[in-house]
């Protein structure tokens, strides 16, 4: 009965108990990791390290998250994605707990790892898992809410890691910057971040595997004669993201530090992150009515390119409104696109494909990241910021270019429809 109910719920395009409870999950979900991007490498600085050291760590957490991004995969077709989702939020926050009391060389390399591991899990089964419950009528909406919660709940993350060190300095007269200060804030985090769990548990259709889809369209998709094409469209996914990963990787983790050299104190970058994620939250749920209207892969290459000319300009132009003005328009591209790629790679690959596009796609991102982002704390230290700006303008353009080329071809990549 249960069964036949739930099956009832996905073809009526009604939103299920479970989706519900999934949204619950995602406003907690990443506290923890907006509080570690804005703070950590902050933190890191307060241990006396520089920005080669930090591109040191962010390469190594980057890299072992690209591993597990390819096993992932195949932990989602065995075991389903709410297992994945709630088991890995569980190992993420014991593991950042790991990272927050690290303090040597070794011991800090050792926790990223563990923690970059457990990231994986934060992000590969967020779509997978709207794929299996949402309804498919719903799918981009509820794809477009979650990524937006998500959001919202790094801009919390981001809002504790940028005002707690405050609020201890004016209530106990801790030092600010410090790293008592720092590391507080980063458990506070963890703590709020733990609120995620609760939700998951309470679920009952979604902690059953869904079965696999038998209709004559996904046959169809998974014929052998097809299989060619869907390799091909499954390598342009990939691709991509590794393209996108090399300008993002270059500028992204050391963002905050370079705010910091504009003069901005920390609580500053605190608003500043909290302020644009959320924003680009915001935004992020307009993201499936214009891919109705245009067609989602023009709705996707005109959202990529937004946030390119400022990073362009930043190279030559460092102050810092341009940068707080670049780092709003990649929030908001961030936040409009990732869902009408989910739901692109969803039309246009077959189930059995969906699941390896996600993991392989987040493993390419991932290495590209990390390599990226070791030669730029290196080039930062010798020859300042504005070389990685310029990569950042390079590798975004030939990704949206190299995107817009290999998925013309396919209906779905333009197919336009009016609001339901």
């Amino acid at each position: 009965m249960k069964r036949g109910q739930n099956n009832e719920e996905q073809n009526s395009g009604t939103i299920p108990r479970d989706i519900i409870l999934f949204f619950a999950y995602a406003l907690a979900s990443n506290i923890a990791f907006g509080a570690f991007s804005l703070l950590y490498n902050l933190y890191l600085i307060q241990l006396g390290y520089q920005e080669d050291w930090i591109g040191v760590v962010n390469a190594v957490s980057t890299a072992s998250l690209a591993v597990s991004a390819v096993v992932l995969g195949r932990l989602l077709r065995r075991y389903g994605s709410w297992a994945c989702l709630t088991y890995g939020t569980a190992l993420y926050l014991l593991t950042s707990l790991a990272v927050t009391f690290a303090e040597t060389r070794f011991s800090i390399l050792a926790t990223v790892t563990l923690q970059g591991i457990a990231t994986t899990f934060l992000f590969v089964p967020l779509m997978p898992f709207v794929l299996d419950h949402a309804p498919p009528r719903r799918r981009d909406t509820v794809a477009a809410v979650a990524l937006s919660l998500t959001s919202v709940s790094a801009t919390l993350g981001n809002l504790v890691a940028g005002w707690i060190p405050s609020i201890l300095h004016r209530l106990f007269g801790l030092a600010t910057p410090s790293l008592p200060a720092y590391r507080t804030a980063l458990l506070v985090s963890i703590l709020l971040c733990a609120l995620a769990l609760p939700p998951m548990f309470a679920m009952q259709q979604a902690k059953t595997r869904p079965l696999p889809p038998t209709d004559q369209r996904e046959r169809e998709r998974a014929d052998p004669s097809s299989r060619r094409r869907m390799r091909r469209y499954l390598v342009a996914f990939v691709l991509a993201g590794a393209l996108l990963s090399l300008g993002n990787g270059a500028v992204l983790p050391f963002f905050n530090v370079f705010l910091a050299t504009l003069g901005l104190p920390t609580r500053t970058i605190g608003l500043i992150y909290a302020g644009t994620s959320l924003f680009g939250a915001l935004c992020g749920l307009l993201g499936p009515t214009l891919a109705r209207r245009l067609g989602p892969l023009p709705a996707v290459t005109l959202i990529r390119f937004a946030p390119i000319p400022f990073f362009g300009f930043l190279a030559f132009w460092q102050t810092a409104p341009l940068a707080i003005l670049a780092f709003l328009f990649r929030s908001i591209s961030i936040s409009m696109a990732w869902p009408i790629d989910s739901t692109l790679i969803a039309d246009v690959l077959p189930d059995t494909q969906r699941a390896n596009a996600f993991g392989f796609r987040s493993a390419a991102w991932n290495i590209g990241f990390a390599c990226s982002s070791l030669l730029a704390g290196y080039i930062i230290v010798d020859h300042g910021y504005r070389p990685v700006f310029v990569s950042y303008a390079f590798f975004c353009t030939l990704a949206v270019i190299y995107t817009a080329v290999a998925l013309s071809e396919h209906p779905a990549a333009r197919r336009t429809r009016l609001p339901d």
